[in-house]
């Protein structure tokens, strides 16, 4: 092995370099859903702008410092029959230096993120204006109309969208990372937000401020629509589901009044449907999520979720209060749980 005082500063640099490289090209990928490096909006792109300001600036102070302690290191080492070195107190000049410059690039990072701060913070007069309620552990959006939705927020993409954001219980913080900046949604305060999508898609978001067991389950997807798509979803949602064509349908139908389902959800053309303690279930079958956006919304996973929620979602006020999961003498069967599938998959 090579005696350490024979290695050159300059290849234990390039050293060190061979070994970062894999680092960071494992955090260079921008397919992650919650991916803060692939900006979809102007808001998003501002805010990835003085991200990499800060970045490139961190890059540099990184650099620049591993490279006089490496120089330092190796240099300066105790060599065979040194004495005791010169003993110094104090240099001026050099504490004026590393005074002066961390000062100002804290001031180059201050004035872009002073500027953005200040450019997001209004919300745009002809905003597309949006009420979101953050729940334990789920998402409601009222649109200015009055429709109602959950968990998948559509938007169109062809104006600015604003977003007055409450909560019905606790501390909550939204946050879809490539159309936005998180924010906080703080009980008896209406905080604000905005962007202009710039893509069509599906984009994922996540509740960021710890609100109980299942704050990892309190997911969201934005399904950013062109103004077409958008307005045709819009008024789909005011209207009644298509006439049951099967036996297991009506049998679902029925049985969503019978079991009490009703006396929590909504669900557009049914009078007796307009609970609003859980989520607006109108065009269920349209969704492509279930559970908070944290499944898939096919056969077996719906039926996975009404045979055990709490399996999926711990501490969900489904399974602790609606009467077919706390009273044995109410509770599904799977015959039961099959026609409740084919039901609410024909809301559409």
């Amino acid at each position: 092995m090579a005696n350490l005082k024979n290695i050159r500063p300059k290849a234990l640099l390039g050293l060190l370099v061979i070994v970062l490289l894999p680092i960071l090209a494992a955090c260079s990928s921008t397919d992650n859903p919650l991916t803060t490096i692939s900006p979809k909006s102007d808001v998003a792109r501002d805010i990835h702008w003085n991200y990499q300001i800060i970045f490139w600036f961190a890059v540099f102070v990184f650099i620049f410092v591993e490279t006089l302690l490496l120089y330092a290191v190796i240099k300066f080492r105790r060599r065979p029959n040194d004495g005791i070195p010169k003993q110094v107190h104090g240099n001026t000049a050099m504490e004026i230096t590393w005074t002066i410059i961390p000062a100002l690039i804290l001031i180059a990072i201050a004035i872009p993120t002073w500027i953005t701060i200040f450019e997001i913070d209004d919300v745009p007069d002809d905003a597309y204006m949006i009420e979101i309620v953050g729940h334990q552990w789920w998402w409601e959006a009222t649109y200015p109309d009055g429709q109602v939705t959950a968990n998948e927020i559509h938007v169109p993409s062809d104006r600015p969208i604003g977003f007055n954001l409450n909560t019905a219980d606790v501390l909550h913080s939204f946050w879809v990372p490539q159309l936005f900046g998180k924010q906080d949604i703080i009980p008896g305060r209406t905080n604000t937000l905005w962007f202009t999508p710039e893509v069509e898609g599906r984009f994922f978001g996540q509740c960021v401020e710890f609100c109980g067991i299942s704050h990892a389950n309190m997911r969201l997807e934005m399904i950013v629509d062109s103004p077409t798509v958008f307005a045709s979803w819009l008024s789909g949602i005011d209207s009644p589901a298509p006439a049951a064509v099967s036996p297991a349908v009506v049998a679902g139908h029925d049985l969503f009044a019978s079991k009490g389902c009703v006396a929590c959800h909504t669900i557009s053309g049914r009078n007796d449907a307009v609970g609003i303690i859980g989520p607006n279930l109108s065009l269920f079958g349209e969704r492509l999520t279930l559970a908070s956006a944290t499944l898939d919304n096919n056969t077996e996973n719906l039926t996975a979720w009404l045979k055990d929620p709490e399996d999926i979602k711990p501490g969900n006020i489904m399974s602790e209060s609606a009467p077919i999961y706390t009273n044995p003498d109410l509770a599904l069967t799977n015959a039961e749980i099959v026609t409740l599938v084919a039901y609410l998959q024909s809301l559409k």
